[in-house]
């Protein structure tokens, strides 16, 4: 006989073997047993959460040779014939391939024939974002006035891209993705039932690492289980996945941390060299920068593997907002590596960014201990409205004048308004903090920039790589000599070089 794998030995065969989606569930058989039963359903949800075994078992419950039934029997013909895939009554088209109208026309032909054995025809259609629009067309009138014999289910990962108009025709339930505990303790009941000693920490890392999907969790166990010596170890889910260890983000945090630059080159020189998915290093980054915050909120981590003073102290030796700044830009790191064809080149430069971070924060409190004092002598500046959400924190600080020389650049480089880049050579960077960049111009021109404001904008997100805020100030007059001398304006016109804005 051939193997079958732990994802359809072990699939759910009633609602009550369904995993984490108790608000699905409990709706469905309720309407089973009340016998109000829809005609047409969209199941929406990540991948490998259990659409599609829900849509098989609600098929079984309608079509169960004892009645409509909350729960199939699983003992009746036609219950073992929709488990095994053999009903000819419950048809399961693949929207990816089957996507065209050619295939849509034929399934209207078919609906029209009633069932061969079944109580219902039952369409589940996977995937069903995939068909064409001209195909969607077709399936409306179908839906619209289905025979009473049939019942469609939809199921999808992307419904937003599922037509308004079909939505509109179905109920529509949500799946969500399972918990990590949920997985957690599925897989510890799987490696009983298969009779195979697992480390309790291996699975947490495979539940962990499944992102959700009860699937793929179940993927990853076969796997380990052929590859596992008697015993599946937290070792051995790093060795066949290739998971990185902490001790790796240890030691790149710390070079972070203590802007060591030649220990961050060394240390994804050293990952890459061992032929690491640089994707999967960045994926286990963000999770390693989470752990850290938790720790330093003091904030319990349920899903923690490998907890140990060594993180706790590496988070405690930080500021939560270091750790947040640096959790921002992993994240868009992460986000950008997908598109970036030089992922190590890229993965350097923004590791590099991290360790000017700490530069930013003592910047911020310098700045703040003036803000009262130089607010006197602005006028109430004219702020862009915010782009990034709020909870977003500062990116690493910029040479104000270097990063302003570059956004000139960028500006003059390109075609625009001869009068905006007239006005751009009057301005004169005053800082650059919490992603804002502020200006000095002369009065005359701050009615100007309200007007061409989104191409200062543009300017600084081509030399950024992100949106800051643009904040225009206007100098009444020239600050007194007793506060040109004051240290705290000393040090930020040295870190800022601003000397002509002194």
């Amino acid at each position: 006989m051939s193997y079958l794998v732990l994802s359809r030995k072990y699939r759910p065969q009633n609602f009550d073997e369904v995993v984490g989606q108790e608000h699905v569930v409990r709706t469905l058989m309720s309407a089973l047993r009340r016998g109000k039963v829809g005609h047409s359903y969209i199941f929406a949800g990540p991948r490998g959460v259990g659409k599609t075994s829900v849509a098989r078992i609600f098929a079984k419950s309608l079509n169960c040779e004892k009645g409509i039934v909350e729960n199939p029997c699983n003992e009746c013909v036609t219950c073992k014939g929709i488990t095994k895939g053999s009903a000819v009554d419950v048809i399961e088209i693949d929207g990816a391939s089957n996507r065209g109208i050619d295939e849509i026309r034929d399934l209207r032909v078919a609906v029209a024939y009633t069932p061969s054995s079944a109580r219902f025809k039952v369409y589940i259609i996977d995937e069903v974002h995939m068909l064409t629009k001209e195909a969607f067309n077709a399936l409306l009138k179908t839906l619209e006035e289905p025979p009473s014999h049939v019942v469609f289910i939809f199921a999808t990962t992307e419904p937003q891209k599922v037509p308004k108009t079909v939505l509109s025709r179905c109920q529509r339930f949500d799946f969500r993705m399972l918990t990590k505990e949920e997985i957690f303790t599925t897989l510890k009941t799987l490696v009983k039932l298969e009779s195979v000693e697992a480390d309790e920490d291996a699975l947490r890392l495979v539940a962990g690492r499944a992102e959700g999907s009860i699937r793929d969790a179940e993927g990853m166990l076969d796997q380990l289980i052929s590859y596992a010596d008697g015993r599946i170890s937290i070792d051995d889910v790093k060795e066949v996945f290739g998971f990185i260890s902490d001790e790796v983000y240890e030691k790149l945090f710390e070079g972070i941390s203590k802007r060591d630059e030649k220990s961050i080159i060394e240390c994804i020189e050293g990952i890459a060299g061992k032929g690491y998915d640089l994707n999967e290093f960045v994926y286990g980054w963000l999770q390693f920068i989470r752990s850290l915050f938790l720790y330093n909120l003091d904030i319990p981590n349920p899903n923690a593997v490998e907890s140990n003073d060594r993180l706790e102290q590496l988070a405690r030796g930080v500021s939560s907002e270091f750790l947040t700044a640096v959790l921002n830009l992993s994240s868009e790191m992460e986000r950008d590596m997908r598109t970036v064809p030089y992922s190590q080149v890229f993965l350097e430069l923004n590791m590099l960014r991290m360790a000017r971070i700490p530069d930013l924060i003592d910047i911020n409190a310098l700045v703040g201990k003036i803000s009262v004092e130089s607010s006197t002598n602005y006028e109430k500046p004219f702020i862009q409205n915010e782009v990034r959400e709020s909870k977003e924190v500062v990116t690493p600080s910029e040479d104000v004048e270097d990063l302003w020389g570059r956004v000139r650049k960028s500006i003059n480089e390109v075609n625009g308004k001869k009068f905006f880049k007239e006005f751009i050579k009057e301005a004169e960077p005053v800082s650059f903090n919490n992603n804002s960049l502020r200006l000095n111009v002369p009065r005359s021109h701050k009615e100007h920039l309200k007007e061409d404001i989104h191409l200062l904008k543009e300017a600084s997100k081509e030399v950024l790589g992100f949106d800051i805020n643009i904040e225009i100030v206007s100098r009444k007059e020239p600050i007194g000599e007793t506060l040109k001398e004051n240290p705290i304006i000393k040090k930020v016109k040295e870190i800022f070089n601003a000397e002509e804005y002194i």
